[in-house]
């Protein structure tokens, strides 16, 4: 595996955190009450995210469609929008790409997950939790790590807190196939609390 290091953590933060700014100032500009349609604002943060991104690229546009309560993107309807996307094989473009596409996604049990990547993130979450119980006490490193397999697929670990469902955090392994779609790998639980939102 290898690590993505702590600046290059912090720099993919930034991009999206100036791509969530974006987003919202040209929603603000562009916004019309009774015209602007409920998915604006996520068409808006895709193209935004898309847009500061390094090693991440899309043929084609991200668009939603409402499905009940939920946000469906798309680039083209009824087909995968995981094979639109182009990802460099390097680390830092896989840990953006797990981040953007999370953010496009925007599952609620994402709007209740923090990446942790240094001790002191891990402490800050640790304090938040309701009632702790350290169940590794020995982590290596909190920082994210990439692991490239010669059929073109990549593994990912990456630490999170989380609060959907269940309050914990945990240290994710996740598979990225050939057609860019992320599956889930396992877990390794590094602490439990007792909080938790049903997601």
């Amino acid at each position: 595996m290898t690590i993505v290091a702590i600046t290059e953590v912090s720099r993919i933060r930034d991009r999206i955190a100036r791509a969530h700014e974006l987003a919202a100032a040209q929603f603000r500009d562009s916004f019309v009450p009774g015209e602007t349609l409920p998915t604006s604002h996520l068409e808006i943060l895709a193209s935004a995210l898309l847009e500061y991104a390094e090693g991440v690229r899309l043929d084609g546009r991200v668009q939603y469609q409402l499905d009940g309560d939920i946000s469906v993107p798309f680039v083209v309807p009824e087909e995968p929008l995981f094979k639109y996307f182009e990802v460099d094989r390097t680390p830092p473009a896989v840990f953006e790409y797990w981040l953007v596409i999370s953010e496009i996604i925007g599952s609620p049990s994402w709007r209740m997950t923090t990446v942790i990547a240094s001790s002191d993130e891990y402490d800050a979450a640790l304090r938040r939790m309701q009632s702790p119980q350290i169940v590794r006490a020995l982590v290596a490193s909190f920082l994210p790590s990439v692991e490239f397999r010669s059929d073109g697929t990549a593994f990912l670990e990456a630490t999170v807190y989380t609060r959907a469902d269940e309050e914990r955090i945990e240290r994710r392994l996740l598979l990225l196939d050939s057609l860019n779609e992320f599956h889930y790998h396992g877990r390794g639980l590094i602490a439990e609390g007792r909080g938790g939102v049903l997601a």
